[in-house]
């Protein structure tokens, strides 16, 4: 046996298991199969190749001859040969010449090295599994036994917080807006203190054919428009009311998708566009008619409700159409914005509301109609001594 290389850093284990040839009267060239099994803990790369054990050959890694074997060396028995790497992609070949074949014999298999050093504490590593387009799965693997805290996180937002115990650790699911994300697993330990594994990913841009919202009546003058259509979540697009551009969806960090509106009297086109560069303008509209309703003129009274341990105001609304308009209560210190209730028309709801006072404090009390009469309001000012 003639060792013409060898590699420096890792130590990797050749084991070359020959058997019996397979060459036969109508294919006198015998088979060679060449297998690599790696072993990344220890950096160690087993290398089995068969059907060649009455015929010379060599051994090659990257092109570079390694060793030679004479004809029946091995003998059908396991000899193994010792040949030190350093971390980086391999090809190793079984390289033979038959006096009865008239061509080449040869069989190749290829394998990796890892540097150890590049290696993340824990061992953390995720694969990626792609669910669809714009769906992936991330699958990930750790070497810690004791319980850690790790987290999920997506373009540099945390969106999962665990604790690893007993080597279990939790997958993630997530669905992506078209374009390149990162995505990264960190944990951290006394012995490593955080560590992190990331890779990017890219999610495709998937063009809508067909639009549609829901259009959802909240109180006379307010509407909820709710985005339904097939990958909404990863299309940019626009609402419109009137033709004037209200809102932005999946870009400038608006991702709620819906449109919360409140109109006057009149009538209204309320449009969804997409407006995703590479795609088609689709859209979708709908009108919307807000019927006039008539102001009314509101009043109020207030009593002071005295216990051992607050102070509390109570104000009941006692205007003649308060049972059929909708109302709401507003409190203000010094213009400064405290709270609100919404009474609904046609509600069963009393009309009392109370408000805890602190002393020596001003606050103003205002009821307004709650539908876009804009003069339908009555404050007044209240304080406890």
């Amino acid at each position: 046996m003639r060792l013409l290389k060898s590699y420096g850093i890792a130590t990797v284990i050749f084991t070359a298991l020959l058997i019996s040839a397979c060459e036969t009267e109508e294919n006198p060239c015998p088979g060679v199969d060449v297998n690599v099994e790696i072993d990344s803990a220890n950096m160690k790369a087993h290398i089995s190749a068969s059907g060649l054990e009455k015929v010379a050959f060599d051994l090659y890694v990257n092109d570079q001859l390694v060793k030679s074997f004479d004809a029946g060396e091995l003998d059908s028995t396991v000899t193994a040969l010792t040949v030190e790497f350093e971390p980086g992609e391999y090809k190793v070949c079984v390289v033979a010449e038959f006096e009865n074949c008239d061509q080449r014999i040869e069989g190749c298999s290829e394998f990796v090295i890892n540097d150890p050093s590049e290696e993340t504490c824990l061992g953390l590593e995720f694969e990626v599994d792609k669910l669809s387009a714009n769906e992936f799965k991330f699958i990930p693997t750790v070497d810690e036994i004791e319980a850690i805290e790790y987290g999920w996180y997506v373009d540099g937002d945390l969106v999962l917080l665990d604790t690893i115990i007993d080597n279990e650790i939790s997958f993630l699911i997530w669905d992506f807006s078209a374009g390149e994300h990162t995505v990264c697993l960190k944990a951290e330990n006394d012995e490593c203190g955080e560590v992190e594994y990331c890779k990017t990913i890219v999610a495709e841009m998937v063009c809508p054919e067909e639009v549609h919202f829901e259009a959802v009546q909240d109180n006379p003058m307010t509407y909820y428009f709710y985005a339904d259509f097939e990958g909404k979540e990863h299309v940019a697009y626009d609402w419109y009311v009137n033709d004037d551009l209200v809102e932005h969806e999946n870009k400038d960090g608006m991702t709620d998708q819906k449109l919360i509106w409140q109109f006057n009297s009149g009538t209204y086109n309320v449009c969804l566009v997409v407006s995703q560069d590479g795609c088609d303008d689709v859209e979708y509209c709908e009108e919307i008619v807000i019927e006039e309703v008539a102001c009314v003129d509101l009043s109020y009274s207030a009593e002071l409700v005295e216990t051992d341990t607050t102070d509390i105001y109570k104000f009941i609304a006692d205007f003649e159409e308060r049972d059929d308009v909708t109302y709401i209560w507003k409190i203000f210190i010094n213009d400064d914005f405290q709270g609100s209730e919404v009474r609904e028309a046609g509600s069963e709801d009393d009309h009392i509301f109370y408000w805890e006072f602190e002393e020596g404090v001003e606050y103003e009390i205002c009821l307004k109609q709650y539908s876009g009469c804009v003069e339908s309001q009555v404050c007044n000012v209240y304080s406890i001594p």
